[in-house]
């Protein structure tokens, strides 16, 4: 990318939603991220991705087998709203 494009500007929409402040960025601007970690430095807002969450390494592990007596529970029976959530995920 040439660095003028990289130093562009773009005007940001600011809003509320709630009791939080909210920005609607241009698609130059996009993160593509579920979600951003924020700071302040000086009169600058930055945003960048936040780093993906992970069990800490060997939390499964530490549970040790499953025992011959348990029985996995059955699947949630299907509902429309919770499987158009899950479908964003």
């Amino acid at each position: 990318m040439r660095l003028a494009k990289r130093l562009a500007e773009y005007r940001v929409k600011l809003f509320r939603h709630g009791g939080s402040q909210a920005a609607r960025l241009p698609k130059e601007l996009r993160i593509e991220a579920r979600e951003a970690v924020g700071f302040r430095k000086g009169d600058l807002v930055i945003l960048r991705p936040a780093p993906v969450r992970a069990w800490p390494k060997g939390y499964w592990e530490s549970f040790g087998p499953v025992g011959e007596d348990f029985i996995a529970p059955k699947p949630l029976p299907p509902t429309p709203r919770r499987d158009s959530v899950l479908e964003d995920l």
